[in-house]
């Protein structure tokens, strides 16, 4: 996730905010447990990482590398997350957070999540897009992505039935520069055009069901 936003509903953002100060004030001090770690995680993230949150990605079923790649990126600053404002006024985001998870921390969590089943969020496409994107995502992104972004062992976020929310902000935040990407990615990124990135989008959503 990228760019500091604040567009949740106050009820959500009070959850969020209480589930990230337990993460915050987390640091070590009890023995790493996945289950619990993640419990902080769903509240944004959904039960077991099956979101419900639309502009919020679903993370169970990632492979436990794929999660733990993800969390290191953020340590890094690879990643620029989005804020959450805590009820008492402080702002923090998934940078902070990771700072504070020890090497056993991201292991726990992200076998934890490794265990859920991915679950597609059923949307409504468009088949013949769907279809249009996955002729371009063959030659584009397969390499890396097999199967229309569906492969956990690929070792990346699948993103085969992610939201559709999610994915535009996400290829929004690529088309900025706010994302980073690997140079090879860009490479090809940087031949599409809008038509073939809204078809991959569209292809995303479909789940590989169009």
């Amino acid at each position: 996730m990228s760019k500091a936003v604040d567009d949740g509903s106050p009820a959500r953002m009070l959850v969020a905010a209480f589930s990230m100060a337990a993460l915050l004030a987390w640091s070590g001090v009890h023995a790493a447990n996945g289950v619990e770690i993640a419990e902080g995680c769903d509240n944004c993230h959904g039960k077991n990482g099956h979101s419900t949150e639309e502009d919020v990605p679903s993370i169970g079923g990632f492979s436990e590398f794929g999660i733990m790649d993800l969390l290191e990126s953020y340590r890094v600053g690879n990643r620029e997350a989005r804020k959450i404002r805590l009820a008492d006024g402080r702002e923090v985001d998934m940078n902070m957070i990771v700072q504070r998870l020890s090497e056993d921390d991201i292991e726990a969590v992200a076998v934890h999540y490794a265990s859920q089943p991915w679950k597609p969020h059923p949307q409504e496409f468009d088949a013949a897009l769907a279809r249009r994107g996955a002729a371009v995502h063959d030659i584009k992104c397969d390499k890396c992505h097999s199967e229309g972004g569906s492969v956990k062992d690929d070792d990346l976020a699948i993103m085969s039935g992610q939201w559709r929310k999610y994915l535009e902000m996400e290829f929004d935040d690529f088309d900025t520069g706010t994302r980073k990407m690997a140079d090879k990615m860009r490479e090809k990124y940087d031949t599409l055009s809008a038509e073939d990135k809204q078809a991959i989008i569209e292809l995303y959503v479909s789940a590989g069901k169009y």
